[in-house]
């Protein structure tokens, strides 16, 4: 089953447009017709079109990208720079393949494709064959089997998504039985649990009933036989009453005193009961107080307090690099797995530059110091133009504390070329002259000297004296840093990739009080690109004799950036007058400051 066309682009030098057309037009052709694959080149530009955008959406949705390599390929900044190493990282990627295909004699073997395998055999270059029709021939070949073998990827992919498609759908029929059993059960389960409380409810009501009888019968017990002591006291007080009238009849004159006295002395011992009773009731009053008194105690509970918020980045008073203001910070540090394992306090001293309209620019004091520039041998992730390292010793500087955003470059410079809009995310598809132009303008308007960082001093604050891969530690996570979380760096998580910039100061700063060091989008610098350290200046300034004056450093990595290309000794050439949405800036201030 052939299954869909392949996407097949072609990167090449104009200059090798003979040895392009021979191969597509002719050796490819028959793949075309099979169906197999679609090519494209950037001929097939129609015109008025924007060319630069057709490019890179074609080289981003392409399955395979053709390198065509000559030293004019090599030498073309456009090819090198943009198309191959968006292509590679692509192929690092898995989300396409990269097939270096070796036209005629050049020094490819020092390319960063170096590692891909190339055509034809053995690398021998076509033009070098003694026949040019069978080197072809071999390119068609090693095309043809990475193009079958990405049409049986797919086709497995095809099969195990269907037999996914179908475990789940299993799972879920399965699933809705066992809820449709579950239910019944639990309908089942209240039906027998309404019925128990029907039932506990009649029996209770039952023995309501007996026990309100019952004591109905024994109060109409209590209540008979107080009648019938009634009625006997009534028939002896009556018999007592007549018996008193016979006597006081026969006694009348003989005991009339005797008879009077005897009421009084009974009703004085009826006041004595009564006394005594009295102070019985006091007694048991005071006693029950007191037992209240003793037995009472306070309520000691109380609700445990919320956890606070994390804090937003501390707002800056000072105006002037006269008049710093203290800034409260909290970096982080993590473990080899990514885990946070400190988490300190801190203070730097910035300041704020107004930009009117309630738009301030915050610049942080970096006090002077000496540091270790570059990356150990060692270092996961690292590459030749990162060393050697040496010791470089840095002046104190101003720097930017967060990447200049599109809300401060609109201030100044009156327009946003953002893709990503948002006021305080990073501005970016700005070139080097782009940055530069702002940092004119920004000093013409404030009195200040402002421009790039230079490497030196870039790295030195991103490090903040710290000397691992990130200045986090060994490892960096997506909760730390905007980039693609789903790769990871040495033992750390894969995370979130949100595939577009954040605001500024989303994620804790370093020692140093700077936010988003690592990620979010590159950051020009001053210097030149030179491919190593050999000869580089160590006193903190930027390089900018010899090299390719045509191209300029970037640092930092960003939002589509693999972690390994995050790192705070990372570099990245690019041509000054090339924009894109994940290259942006910071700036330093030249006054002179000191703690």
């Amino acid at each position: 089953m052939a299954g869909e066309a392949l996407d097949v682009f072609i990167s090449y030098s104009h200059r090798d447009e003979g040895l392009k057309d021979e191969l597509v037009n002719y050796h490819l052709k028959l793949l075309q017709r099979e169906g197999k694959i679609n090519t494209w080149q950037d001929r097939q530009i129609e015109a008025g079109a924007e060319w630069a955008a057709e490019i890179k959406a074609n080289l981003e949705k392409a399955d395979i990208v053709l390198l065509l390599i000559t030293r004019h390929f090599l030498a073309s900044d456009y090819c090198y720079e943009t198309e191959m190493q968006r292509a590679v990282e692509r192929h690092h990627e898995g989300t396409a393949r990269v097939i270096p295909v070796i036209l005629a004699p050049c020094g490819w073997k020092y390319s960063d494709f170096k590692h891909l395998q190339v055509l034809p055999k053995d690398g021998i270059p076509v033009t070098s064959w003694d026949r040019q029709a069978e080197a072809f021939f071999d390119v068609e070949e090693g095309i043809r089997r990475v193009v079958d073998g990405l049409n049986a990827e797919r086709q497995q992919a095809a099969e195990r998504a269907q037999a996914e498609a179908e475990h789940q759908r299993q799972q879920a029929a399965e699933q809705r039985k066992q809820q449709q059993e579950a239910a019944k059960r639990q309908e089942q389960e209240r039906q027998a649990a309404e019925q128990r409380q029907r039932e506990a409810e009649a029996e209770q009501l039952r023995q309501q009933q007996a026990d309100a009888k019952h004591q109905e019968q024994k109060r109409q017990a209590r209540e008979a036989a107080e009648r019938q002591r009634q009625r006997q006291a009534e028939a002896e007080h009556r018999e007592r009453e007549r018996q008193r009238q016979l006597a006081e009849e026969r006694q009348r004159q003989r005991e009339s005193t005797a008879a009077s006295r005897q009421p009084e002395q009974t009703g004085m011992g009826r006041r004595r009961v009564l006394q005594v009773a009295g102070l019985g009731g006091g007694g048991l009053i005071v006693a029950m107080a007191t037992h209240a008194l003793i037995t009472g105690r306070p309520d000691n509970d109380s609700p445990a307090p919320e956890p606070a918020p994390a804090p937003e980045p501390a707002p800056v008073s000072g105006s002037s690099p006269d008049d710093l203001s203290t800034v409260d910070i909290q970096p982080v540090q993590v473990n080899a797995t990514g885990n946070i394992t400190e988490r300190s306090q801190g203070q730097v001293s910035a300041f704020r530059e107004d930009l009117g309209n309630s738009i301030g620019l915050d610049m942080v004091g970096i006090s002077a110091g000496e540091f270790v520039m570059g990356s150990p041998a060692e270092e996961e992730g690292r590459r030749d133009s990162e060393g050697p390292q040496r010791t470089v010793t840095v002046p104190s500087f101003l720097i930017g504390r967060f990447q200049v955003t599109q809300a401060q470059y609109e201030a100044v410079m009156g327009a946003n070329p953002s893709r990503f809009q948002g006021a305080n995310r990073p501005v970016e598809q700005v070139s080097w002259d782009d940055a530069v132009a702002f940092c004119e303008k920004l000093s013409e308007r404030t009195g200040r000297t402002y421009r790039l960082p230079s490497e030196a001093e870039w790295e030195y604050a991103c490090r903040a004296g710290t000397t691992t891969p990130f200045h986090v530690g060994p490892t960096i996570t997506t909760d730390l840093a905007n980039y693609n979380g789903n790769f990871t760096y040495g033992a750390g998580p894969t995370g979130v990739y949100r595939e577009q910039t954040t605001k500024v100061g989303s994620f804790p700063a370093n020692a140093f009080g700077l936010y988003d060091m690592h990620g979010n989008v590159w950051e020009w610098c001053q210097d030149v690109w030179h491919a190593s350290y050999e000869g580089a200046p160590t006193d903190g300034s930027a390089w900018l004799e010899g090299g390719d004056q045509s191209l300029r450093v970037l640092r930092g990595g960003s939002w589509f950036s693999l972690p390994r290309r995050c790192r705070s000794a990372v570099r990245l050439r690019y041509a000054r007058d090339i924009r894109n949405d994940y290259a942006g800036f910071r700036v330093v201030c030249a006054s002179s400051w000191a703690l």
